[in-house]
């Protein structure tokens, strides 16, 4: 299974959220694509105030499942 990277970024007040696969990535990084590379969470989470800079984080998108739960008593 390939890793997926998701580029978090902010161009005129709309963030984007695109996902790549590392050789993507990579060459989109060395062609200069992105601006500032963010090398931690930003403190402020509202992605204007990023300036040109982006987010990049490895991992896997994933969907929350529900559960039923069912509260059973008895007695005597």
């Amino acid at each position: 299974m390939k890793e997926i990277y998701f580029v978090i970024r902010n161009s005129d007040g709309d963030t984007t959220v695109h996902a790549y696969d590392k050789e993507h990535l990579l060459h989109d990084i060395e062609a200069g694509e992105y601006g500032n590379v963010l090398g931690e969470l930003p403190e402020d989470p509202d992605t204007n105030y990023w300036g040109d800079g982006v987010l990049i984080i490895k991992g896997k998108m994933i969907v929350p499942k529900a559960e039923q739960v069912i509260t059973k008593y008895s007695i005597e």
